[in-house]
């Protein structure tokens, strides 16, 4: 019997839905931003952080299509997301306790083997 994230469809749709539900809070404090402060946006961290949450959510939406470049740009945002979260928990430790935890899900996902092989991951 097939454990459930061993059949990559259903660890790439978790992926995705995990991804899209944290890229929430983001899009919100994002257009608040914008309407706020539109030149706080070109600052050097919050285009690093904004332009994570692109490549992750981007990058989900096309796992989902199958696309074979989706996997190192979501992993990439995913990875960038996660340094964010990890100052984000000396602010505000329940968020980037979360923060942390989704992202370590989403790679978990990510690098099951039957992903990789999905994507073509670590083959030559």
């Amino acid at each position: 019997m097939m454990r459930q994230f061993d059949d990559p469809d259903q660890a790439v749709s978790w992926s995705a839905i995990l991804i899209f539900f944290g890229a929430l809070f983001p899009v919100i404090s994002l257009l608040s931003l914008l309407f706020s402060s539109p030149v706080a946006l070109t600052r050097l961290p919050n285009l690093l952080f904004y332009g994570a949450v692109a490549a992750q959510v981007v990058g989900a939406a096309f796992l989902l299509k199958q696309r074979r470049w989706a996997w190192p740009l979501t992993v990439a945002g995913v990875g960038v997301g996660l340094l964010f979260d990890l100052l984000q928990v000396a602010i505000n430790p329940l968020n980037g306790l979360l923060g942390l935890l989704f992202g370590a899900l989403v790679l978990y996902l990510l690098f099951r083997p039957a992903v990789r092989q999905r994507f073509g991951v670590g083959q030559r």
